[in-house]
């Protein structure tokens, strides 16, 4: 669920491989076979960013079916929206089609699409920013769907192909959750669309919000600003000013991912984390940190807040 560098590729079919002398495309080196007579080239294929490979998936996607629109994770890897648990199969709409069944990679959904549920994103038909967000709370639980929705509340964001663009307000969410009372999942629905809070800046920290709020310890303010001496801010992820404490959220790529660290090694990001929370304890003496381990495990969070002496609120 870091960044990732959108990117578009090529796909080659089995033919246009054969008309370029390549007989047998399944056993070529440097090619890697997207779905059944489709492939890229190997340099082309991104070997840990999940999303990314996705994207590509979905391309192939459009190659085999036709006008494809395409819903659920599939748009939220395409919005950027952030994808809590597993990424398989690339999701379409079958638009209350009857017959529609899920094989060969392709999750089909039969539900029906109302007017401004599709738009056009960078050439791809997808469901909108309400409807993807409204389809993950409602198939994935609040874990899932609390992270789209801060995502898809926020001012603004940008899309999983680089296009910036402009969130959703609260209550058109919110109205647009309402007048699908009666759908499965709406309950969820419902309850992340209320929760939801744009400022939240990954799906760790809307994660760590929700479970914060299970758990009974004081809501936080989020993304709050310290002044630095010398010009400047800090900002931390959470804040409780009554109890003289901050906490933060420390996902993986924070230090190892080339679009966070701005080219700086480890160590360097490591220091640099070290004084930016010197600077911050001038302000807050108290500190609290976890990653991913704590903030989806209920016991561990509790037990880290607790020892950390956060109080609970109920």
């Amino acid at each position: 669920m870091d960044e990732y560098t959108p990117k578009l590729v090529a796909i080659a079919t089995a033919r246009d491989l054969r008309d370029a002398g390549v007989a047998a495309p399944e056993r070529e080196a440097g090619l890697v076979r997207v779905r059944r007579g489709l492939y890229v080239a190997d340099a082309a294929w991104p070997a840990t960013e999940r999303e990314a490979r996705h994207l590509i998936r979905m391309q192939a996607v459009m190659e085999a079916v036709t006008e494809p629109v395409f819903s659920h994770v599939s748009a939220a890897v395409l919005w950027g929206l952030p994808v809590v648990g597993a990424l398989e199969g690339v999701h379409v709409m079958g638009n209350g089609k009857v017959g529609r069944r899920t094989r060969r990679g392709i999750v089909w959904h039969n539900h029906a699409l109302g007017s401004g549920d599709v738009v056009e994103l960078n050439g791809f038909q997808v469901t909108s920013l309400e409807r993807t967000a409204f389809d993950i709370a409602c198939s994935r639980g609040m874990e899932a769907g609390v992270a789209a929705v801060d995502a898809a509340l926020r001012d603004r964001f940008v899309t999983g192909l680089g296009t910036s663009v402009s969130g959703v307000q609260r209550d058109a969410l919110l109205d647009m959750f309402e007048a699908r009372r009666g759908a499965r999942g709406i309950r969820t629905a419902l309850s992340c669309a209320r929760f939801g809070d744009g400022r939240s800046g990954s799906a760790g920290e809307s994660i760590s919000r929700w479970n914060l709020h299970r758990l009974g310890f004081p809501p936080p303010e989020l993304q709050v600003a310290f002044a630095r001496d010398g010009g400047g801010f800090d900002i931390v992820d959470f804040d409780w000013p009554e109890h003289g404490r901050f906490g933060e959220f420390d996902g993986f790529g924070k230090y190892v991912r080339a679009p966070l660290t701005g080219g700086r090694s480890i160590e360097e990001v490591v220091w640099d984390e070290k004084r930016r929370e010197d600077r911050v304890r001038r302000h807050r003496p108290f500190a609290s940190r976890w990653g991913w381990s704590e903030a989806r495990d209920l016991r561990a969070l509790e037990r880290r807040l607790l020892a950390d002496g956060l109080p609970k609120c109920r």
